[in-house]
C-alpha cells in the first residue's frame, strides 16, 4: 500500500493547530470534580501531579445509548475511503501506482504479496493510520473493538489487490491492520472525550471539529446522520465519562550524534502530546484500550522528520491487585507501537543518528503503584513484547525509497517515576529494541532489480537501539509546570555480509508543560 504522502502531510498540517485546542474540547464537565491521587504514569509525563482523577459526584452520568450496530453499512464505507483515495492518488495528485487496469488487478492476484520499498514513515506509521481509518468504518458505526478489526484487513485487502500498480505488500497488510487497530482504537477513544452532546453555537462546533480530527471517519459520519449539530446526551458513549491526563509540552531539544565526521550538533524545536487514558488500577481489565498511554512528537524548524516519536501503550487484557499496606498492582497483555526517527544532521553528512519501528507489538506488561510517605509516590512498569513487525536503519541497504530494514524481534521497557510532595518529578526509563531481518540480498547492487518485485526485508542481520531516558520536572503553577530531560541513544547493528556498526546520539530537551 503506498498512499501518497502528500495527502498525510496535508492532513497534518490542518490537524496540528486543533490539537492546541484539544484542551478546551476536553474539559471536565460540571459534574467532575479533581481530586489530587496517584496516576500510573507508562509515558514520560510532567509528574510533578502523579495522578489528577476526576471523579463523579453522582452515580447516574448523562450518557447516549450505545449506537445501532451497522456492519454492511461499515464495509460500505470502507470501499468508499478506499475509492476517495484512488481518485486523490490517480487524479488529483497523479501517482505511478495508482494508475491500474484489469491487467495489473490480475498480475497482483498472479504474483501474492512481496516485502515493499516504501518509505520509513509511509510504512510504519501512516499505514497504521490508514489502518485506523477503516477501522474506524466499523467503531463509528456500533461494532466493539474486535469486531471492528476484520474491517482493517478487509479495506487494506482492498488497497493492496487492486487498487495499486505494485504487488501487494506483506508488511502493509500487516502493518495496517494490526498498527491500525491500536491507532484507531485510540483516536476513537479520544475523540469521544472530545465530543459533547449537549454544546451548542461555537462551543458544539469546536467539540466536533476537534472530534473530526482526531477520528475523521467519526466525525464525517456524525455529519452524514446529523449528530454533529443534534443536542442530546452529554457523553456520546461509556469511553468519554473515563478519568483522563492530558498534557501539551513546547521547548527545545539538541541531539548531538558523536559519530558523525565531524561531530555535529542539531538545534530543534518540538511540540508534544501526552495521554493517560483511565486508572490502570480502577479497572475491570477485560475490555482493550480500557487504559492507554500515548505520546507524540513534533519536530518544528529543522531538517529532522515532522513527526520524530509516536508511543502507544494500551492494555489488552489485565487484573488489578490490591495490597492491604496500600499499594496496588495490575498486571495484563499490552499492545504497543513505538515509533522514532531522525534525519542527518546537514546535508553534506549522510550519517542518520537513529530509526526504529515497533508499529506491531503485543507482551505481558506490570504496572506497580506504592506510597512513600505521607506525600510521595513511586511508579515502576515493565513490559516485554515480541515484535511482529517492526523497523530499523540500514547503513548499506539503500534501495529506491528504502534506507531501512523491516523484520520480527522483541522489545523490553522498564521505567520509574518519583513524586515528590506533588511538586518534583523524577523520571527513569529504560528500553530496548531488538529486530532480527531475515529475508535480505547479499548483493549491493539492486541496479537490474526491478524495485517491486525485489522482496527483501533488507539487509539480513539484526539491529538494536537502547534508549535510556532522565527527566525532571518542577510545578510551578497548578496546570503549568517546566522539565529538563536527556536521551542516550545507542544504536548496534550486525550484518551477515557487511560490517557492524555502532552509534551513540545524545538528546537533551527543556521544555515548558501545560496540563489538564
Amino acid at each position: 500500500m503506498k498512499i501518497s504522502r502528500k495527502v498525510f502531510t496535508v492532513c497534518l498540517g490542518i490537524n496540528l493547530p486543533f490539537w492546541v485546542s484539544v484542551a478546551s474540547a476536553m474539559e471536565a464537565d460540571s459534574v467532575y470534580q479533581v481530586q489530587d491521587v496517584e496516576l500510573c504514569d507508562s509515558v514520560r509525563m510532567d509528574s510533578v501531579v502523579s495522578r489528577q482523577l476526576f471523579v463523579t459526584d453522582s452515580l447516574q452520568l448523562d450518557i447516549a445509548e450505545s449506537p445501532q450496530r451497522r456492519p454492511w453499512l461499515a464495509g460500505a464505507e470502507v470501499v468508499g475511503t478506499n475509492a476517495l483515495f484512488h481518485i486523490i492518488t490517480r487524479y488529483i495528485i497523479h501517482e505511478d501506482y495508482a494508475q491500474i487496469t484489469w491487467s495489473s488487478i490480475k498480475n497482483n492476484f498472479k504474483t501474492g504479496f512481496l516485502w515493499d520499498n516504501d518509505k520509513f514513515n509511509t510504512n510504519l506509521f501512516f499505514h497504521p493510520y490508514q489502518g485506523g481509518l477503516y477501522f474506524n468504518c466499523a467503531r463509528s458505526n456500533g461494532l466493539n473493538f474486535w469486531q471492528s478489526a476484520p474491517y482493517a484487513l478487509f479495506g487494506s485487502s482492498i488497497w493492496e489487490l487492486f487498487l495499486e500498480l505494485q504487488p501487494p505488500s506483506t508488511n502493509d497488510i500487516i502493518s495496517t491492520t494490526l498498527g491500525g487497530m491500536a491507532l484507531g482504537e485510540v483516536s476513537y477513544r479520544l475523540s469521544s472525550i472530545a465530543l459533547n452532546g449537549r454544546a451548542r453555537g461555537w462551543n458544539r462546533f469546536a467539540h466536533e471539529a476537534v472530534g473530526l480530527v482526531l477520528n475523521p471517519v467519526r466525525g464525517v459520519n456524525r455529519l452524514i446522520t446529523g449528530e454533529a449539530w443534534r443536542i442530546g446526551p452529554r457523553y456520546v458513549d461509556r469511553a468519554a465519562t473515563v478519568p483522563f491526563y492530558f498534557q501539551f509540552d513546547t521547548g527545545y531539544r539538541i541531539l548531538d550524534c558523536s559519530d558523525s565526521q565531524p561531530n555535529r550538533s542539531k538545534h530543534i524545536g518540538f511540540v508534544g502530546f501526552n495521554m493517560v487514558y483511565n486508572d490502570p488500577f480502577e479497572i475491570d481489565g477485560n475490555e482493550p484500550f480500557e487504559h492507554f498511554t500515548a505520546r507524540m512528537t513534533l519536530n518544528l524548524f529543522s531538517r529532522q522528520p515532522a513527526i520524530g516519536e509516536a508511543n502507544i501503550c494500551a492494555s489488552i487484557w489485565g487484573k488489578e491487585h490490591d495490597y492491604k499496606n496500600g499499594n496496588e498492582l495490575f498486571a495484563g497483555i499490552f499492545q504497543n507501537y513505538n515509533y522514532y526517527d531522525s534525519e542527518s544532521f546537514a546535508e553534506e553528512v549522510s550519517h542518520t543518528p537513529f530509526r526504529i519501528a515497533e508499529t506491531v507489538s503485543y507482551g505481558p506488561g506490570v504496572l506497580y503503584r506504592a506510597k512513600v510517605g505521607a506525600n510521595n509516590s513511586l511508579l515502576l512498569n515493565g513490559f516485554v513484547s515480541g515484535i511482529v513487525l517492526g523497523g530499523s536503519l540500514s547503513d548499506y541497504f539503500q534501495f529506491h525509497d528504502r534506507d531501512y530494514n523491516m523484520g520480527s524481534g522483541y522489545s523490553v521497557r522498564v521505567n520509574g517515576l518519583f513524586s515528590l510532595h506533588q511538586k518534583v518529578g523524577l523520571y527513569l526509563a529504560f528500553e530496548n529494541y531488538h529486530i532480527f531481518t531475515w529475508k535480505g540480498y547479499e548483493q549491493k547492487d539492486y541496479t537490474h532489480i526491478d524495485q517491486n518485485y525485489l522482496n527483501a526485508q533488507g539487509d539480513v542481520g539484526n539491529a538494536r537501539l537502547q534508549r535510556l531516558n532522565f527527566r525532571a520536572s518542577f510545578s510551578v503553577a497548578p496546570q503549568l509546570s517546566i522539565a529538563a530531560e536527556t536521551d542516550w541513544y545507542r544504536r548496534k547493528t550486525h550484518y551477515k555480509y557487511y560490517p557492524d556498526v555502532r552509534s551513540d546520539t545524545f538528546e537533551f530537551r527543556l521544555m515548558l508543560s501545560y496540563h489538564i
